[in-house]
């Protein structure tokens, strides 16, 4: 007999589990007629999850409903990662379920899982906005609670982009406006982060809309604007963020010494042994060189561009009176696009080696490329105008000739400066071998003496 009794037992807990998977609320309500103790024995028996964990799941909210109206205290039951069933709801944006849910134990949404997470920061992570609403109105404490790294729900609000989740947050104001500056244990804000994953519409409302301290910093001393300008590659969208934190007020680590701040800034260089921070001379190369690539690469793909599909004015069939004219500016088209493909490959081959832009010599070599592949560019441009449209061939002639002499008049400038450059560091050699040469005699004349 208790081996049949057994038997009962495990098949009510098979139709039991299939109910809960389809959300059959008549077969539910026929395994209690049946037997009364059939949820309670799912209880102790369902170590991962209880029949209201699936329905959580499966968003089955009838079911879901009477479930809780037969036994109330599932609504508080845990699986086996410590997640309740309004932790599933959340995360799958039941929000009728996550009403009942709450409306039978308001305190659930503050029990955490085996990560430490709440509901609400796993509504958060998954963008549901109307679960967070719900969430911070039952309890409004709960949007205090932080992770293991010190992570509040904000911090996973911008690590996952939820941008509408973080602007109803904000506006719940459930904590003191200082909350969009709480750091995590590194010493990061979500402004840090949103700068770092070049979130642009979240820096413009966390600038805008909300009191970040645009000039905070993190253990090492690194602000918001460090990390956009030290990016290795910066794009059009790493330039906004730029402009939109330098007219907030942003500064570089090192520029806020004698304002209390932290000094030091990174990323610093090594001089004599010693760690140096860089200066602002450092960060306008920097950007100087960021902006050097851009152009390069720019040009670069306009001229294999063109080289890949020349132009229809450049074609000639060879037997029109302009054929030759024509055949003429296409040879000159061909020469100037591909010195100007090779300079502005040049280019980007000297920047992306590492070589020091402090250096002026190296400075003198990107001079001379960019040089090289601008004026190119207008010639080539200029080839294409003459195909087109003869008539137009002396304005043509006279604005490439006066671009020449501006251009040539800068390289010459640039030129002089690094051959006088040159001819002072040779005198300096010079005197300073020739005043080592005079102590070194005056000292043998002391010895002898």
């Amino acid at each position: 007999m208790e081996g049949t009794h057994e038997t009962e037992i495990g098949m009510r807990e098979n139709m039991l589990y299939e109910a809960s998977v389809s959300g059959n609320t008549e077969s539910l309500k026929k395994l209690i007629e049946e037997d009364r103790l059939t949820l309670s024995r799912s209880s102790l028996t369902c170590f991962d999850e209880n029949p209201l964990h699936i329905a959580a799941m499966q968003g089955h909210l009838d079911f879901a409903k009477a479930l809780v109206t037969l036994k109330k205290d599932l609504v508080s039951d845990l699986d086996s990662k410590g997640r309740s069933p309004l932790h599933l709801a959340s995360a799958n944006g039941y929000i009728e379920i996550v009403k009942v849910l709450l409306m039978a134990n308001p305190s659930v949404c503050l029990m955490r899982d085996e990560d430490g997470r709440t509901p609400l920061h796993v509504a958060a992570m998954k963008g549901r906005v109307d679960v967070v609403s719900q969430l911070v109105r039952a309890r409004p404490e709960v949007a205090k609670f932080k992770l293991d790294r010190g992570q509040t729900v904000l911090h996973l609000c911008v690590e996952f982009n939820r941008l509408e989740v973080l602007k109803l947050l904000i506006r719940f104001r459930t904590v003191e406006d200082t909350w969009v500056n709480d750091k995590l244990d590194n010493g990061y804000t979500i402004l840090h982060i949103a700068t770092n994953l070049k979130q642009l519409e979240t820096i413009k409302y966390l600038l805008e809309e909300t009191v970040v301290e645009v000039n905070a910093v993190n253990r090492n001393g690194i602000t918001a604007l460090d990390i956009i300008e030290h990016m290795p590659i910066r794009d059009l969208k790493a330039m906004e963020i730029s402009r939109l934190l330098m007219q907030a007020g942003g500064h570089i680590g090192h520029q806020l010494r004698g304002h209390g701040k932290i000094l030091v800034s990174q990323p610093p260089s090594l001089v004599n042994g010693t760690l140096k921070p860089p200066t602002n001379k450092d960060d306008w190369i920097n950007r100087k060189r960021a902006g050097l690539l851009i152009s390069a690469t720019v040009i670069a793909g306009m001229a294999y561009q063109s080289g890949l599909s020349p132009p229809d004015g450049l074609q000639s069939d060879g037997k029109s009176p302009m054929s030759a004219i024509v055949q003429q500016n296409f040879q000159e088209f061909w020469v100037a696009n591909t010195i100007s493909f090779v300079a502005s490959l040049t280019i980007m081959f000297l920047l992306v080696t590492g070589l020091p832009l402090k250096n002026r010599i190296v400075r003198w070599m990107l001079v001379i490329a960019m040089w090289v592949t601008i004026t190119t560019l207008v010639i080539t441009y200029c080839s294409l105008v003459r195909a087109s449209a003869p008539q137009l061939n002396m304005v043509l002639s006279i604005s490439l000739l006066a671009w020449l002499f501006l251009t040539f008049i800068i390289f010459l400038v640039h030129t002089c400066c690094f051959i006088i450059l040159i001819i002072r560091k040779v005198c300096k050699c010079i005197n300073r071998r020739n005043t080592n040469e005079i102590e070194g005699g005056h000292r043998q004349g002391q010895v002898q003496v």
